[in-house]
């Protein structure tokens, strides 16, 4: 590719950019603890109240919905019976739109956790926050559309919500960025999961790192999505430029980060991700 061809790409992925909307991703400001203990008679009073919330909206879907899920959501809004009712709704809408567990979608869904681009560590912040690890250089868009990224984080994050205590307290995004090439991009991926996906989710991020970017990523095209940010989400990024593991340290733990960066974490990739797909074949 010639230097022309180069900063056209690089001008086309930017523009794609335009229109990320990241108004309604819920965000950990406080970084408080939790109000509530799981089972205790305070989240036993909020989860009441937001069931008559429920009742009240008459979504028949949502009145129907399990306690767990109606939990999930409820934990996942920080014990606010108004927002859990929201969310709720916004969940199960999100999960008949995107065919969570359709059969139809078993295939692609497989392939893309086989590729191991997003996987939930298993791991836990010094707050309790589940640690969910991005490497986009393992995305290719020819394969992979917005859309069954959206479905295959959707699957990740709700799998890893099974924990009452993340749903309690959040998650940290370990976005790796290193090796990621122009060839690795689709604007249409972030504006699918900020836009539409994490909005529905019943989760808080409490942290956004993001790792070692290459210069084209960390000085063009991450400007321009910082931009397009809402001040709490960027309130809540941290920019690591260089390969340096260290000082990924002040905001997760050396036991709770992957080897593969320098941490104390040894994670079968392989199996964590065969027990998942398992886990859609039931």
């Amino acid at each position: 590719m010639s230097d022309e061809q180069h900063s056209t790409s690089v001008r086309q992925l930017a523009a794609g950019f335009k229109g990320l909307d990241t108004s309604g991703v819920e965000v950990d400001e406080e970084q408080e603890p939790p109000l509530h203990e799981v089972g205790s008679p305070g989240e036993e009073e909020a989860l009441a109240k937001m069931e008559a919330l429920v009742v009240e909206g008459g979504n028949a879907k949502a009145i129907a919905a399990d306690n767990f899920t109606k939990l999930l959501c409820l934990r996942g809004r920080k014990y606010d019976p108004e927002a859990g009712a929201k969310v709720l709704s916004k969940l199960l809408a999100l999960k008949e739109e995107l065919g969570i567990d359709d059969p139809a979608h078993t295939e692609q869904l497989t392939k893309d956790l086989q590729s191991k681009k997003v996987v939930a560590t298993g791991a836990k912040d010094s707050a309790g926050r589940v640690i969910i690890w991005l490497r986009l250089r393992y995305h290719n868009p020819k394969e992979s559309k917005p859309v069954d990224m959206a479905r295959m984080v959707t699957t990740i994050m709700l799998d890893a919500l099974k924990d009452p205590d993340a749903q309690r307290c959040g998650l940290v995004m370990l976005g790796d960025i290193s090796g990621i090439g122009l060839k690795n991009i689709d604007p249409g991926v972030p504006k699918m999961l900020m836009g539409k996906v994490f909005p529905c989710l019943p989760i808080r991020i409490g942290r956004f790192c993001i790792f070692n970017p290459p210069w084209i990523f960390g000085h063009i095209l991450l400007p321009i999505v910082l931009a397009l940010m809402s001040k709490k989400l960027r309130g809540r990024i941290v920019l690591i430029n260089g390969h340096h593991p260290e000082k990924l340290l002040p905001y997760i733990p050396k036991d709770s980060l992957p080897a593969a960066l320098d941490g104390n974490l040894a994670i079968d990739e392989d199996k964590k991700q065969a027990d998942l797909i398992a886990t859609l074949q039931k």
